[in-house]
């Protein structure tokens, strides 16, 4: 036989083969060219849920930011006095005293947060322990109240998760979809927080370290919780973090804006790994302080009162703070900021390492706008905007990795839409300086053993500072 005619024998004897696999490989298509998904009815109930959830969520974070609000209005009042040549030692008093607050709460009630706990929990049981947001609570506002280096956006997420957990083990939901659910929830809060839907269902997604995006299961009910919490949160308070930050005039894009972006984002990213570093020695100096949780928060709180007193503008979350260095750059040197750089970022990790805890965000985004504000001024061929933003989303990114959120939320938060190309090189620079740095870190363990077992996360390290569990 001929080597012709072998080949048509064997392609013959396939062909009913390859036909077979060719039929089992074909996917019924929608008339839009959309793969056809069967939609139980049970979906259908689970996006009322979400908007229950999403909506119900939105209604404690307007309680909660209201309470956010007035008692930081309220503590901050006095800072004109208590003055020793010209320097108000108010922030020392308040600090001082919040530590013995919260040293005694801890000593009482657990420490339950931290960075990373919330999202231990959800990936290994798809919930948010409710029973400790009580605690997490009193302990959060007492930090965020007395002007602690944290942001409001990290007990947010146990008071909607946890909230959303307690709702769905009353109403008896399906275990599988306890975790849609919850995760709906902190959607909603984020999309009523951050006054948009987009920002909501994403931000819940990378800040509880989502592995695997599901989009029938994860962004459509996400979407719609988010859309709900937006509603109910602008309808009860009128107003939105959205367009909180006023970031300095753009005039056009540019291509070579997008290299400044670039250079600007790996100097952020090396910040923001910085911050890893720092975060992770003052937890082991902390560390012999743990079993003497009042002593611990004490000295926290005299630490950070003492050095806030003398830098006021490194206390507190750091987004109201940031606006003043940003409309009205010329009052400080390069130096100051760069100063104000650093000092940010011991106090924030001092906050985390003595009890103060919170969200790691507003005081990353304070670091990355002031140090791309010296970085402005430094190579004044880059434009304050481009350093401002790409800084922000660099640090933010390399210390707490969620670039898509960040990249959205600076775009929409500052209405600098001719700023998005910058903003996510910035944001994707910064994560992956972080990521190629962070392993070479020395390896310590978690200094943290106040807290309950049950919250602690497994595979967090304290060292690294990012709440993030190991990924390869």
């Amino acid at each position: 036989m001929s080597d012709q005619s072998k080949e048509n024998s064997i392609s013959h004897a396939n062909t009913p083969a390859k036909d077979t696999a060719d039929e089992q490989a074909k996917v019924a298509i929608s008339t839009s060219g959309e793969p056809e998904t069967p939609i139980k009815t049970r979906y259908y109930l689970l996006m009322i849920y979400a908007a229950l959830f999403g909506a119900g969520a939105a209604l404690l974070t307007a309680g909660y930011i209201t309470l956010y609000n007035w008692g930081v209005t309220f503590f901050q009042q006095p800072s004109n006095s208590f003055k020793i040549g010209g320097i108000s030692f108010w922030p020392l008093i308040l600090l001082t005293i919040a530590g013995v607050l919260i040293g005694l709460a801890i000593k009482f009630f657990g420490q339950h947060a931290g960075l990373g706990v919330a999202q231990g929990q959800y990936a290994k049981t798809g919930r948010i322990i409710p029973r400790y947001v009580p605690s997490i609570l009193l302990e959060a506002f007492i930090a965020l109240w007395s002007g602690a280096a944290v942001g409001p956006e990290g007990p947010l997420v146990f008071l909607s998760g946890g909230g959303g957990t307690f709702i769905a083990d009353r109403l008896r939901i399906e275990k599988d979809d306890v975790p849609l659910l919850v995760y709906s929830a902190i959607a909603g809060a984020f999309g009523g927080f951050f006054g948009s839907p987009v920002v909501g269902a994403i931000g819940a997604y990378e800040y509880m370290f989502i592995k695997e995006l599901d989009f029938y299961r994860h962004v459509i009910p996400g979407l719609v919780a988010a859309a709900f919490g937006y509603g109910v949160y602008f309808a009860l308070l009128h107003t939105t973090y959205l367009g909180i930050y006023s970031f300095p005039s753009y005039a056009s894009p540019r291509v070579v804006d997008l290299g400044f972006a670039l250079l600007v984002g790996v100097i952020a990213g090396v910040i923001g790994v910085l911050f890893k570093v720092i975060f992770g020695v003052m937890h082991l100096v902390f560390a012999p302080l743990n079993k003497r949780p009042v002593v611990r928060a004490i000295v926290g709180g005299v630490v950070i009162g003492l050095i806030g007193s003398f830098l006021p503008l490194t206390l507190y979350s750091g987004q109201n703070q940031l606006l003043q260095i940003i409309h009205n750059p010329a009052a400080y040197s390069v130096g100051l900021l760069l100063l104000m750089v650093l000092v940010k970022a011991l106090l924030t990790s001092t906050s985390f390492a003595t009890g103060f805890d919170g969200g790691p965000v507003f005081p990353l985004l304070f670091i990355g706008g002031t140090l791309g504000l010296a970085i402005s001024q430094v190579l004044t061929f880059i434009p304050q905007g481009v350093g401002v933003l790409a800084g922000m989303a660099g640090v933010a990114c390399a210390g707490f990795p969620i670039p898509l959120t960040v990249t959205l939320l600076l775009g929409l938060l500052g209405g600098q839409t001719d700023l998005l190309p910058a903003i996510a090189i910035g944001a994707v620079t910064g994560f992956l300086v972080s990521k190629a740095l962070t392993p070479l870190l020395p390896k310590q363990k978690s200094a943290q053993s106040t807290g309950s077992d049950e919250a602690k996360v497994s595979g967090a390290s304290a060292a690294t500072g990012t709440g993030e569990t190991s990924t390869t």
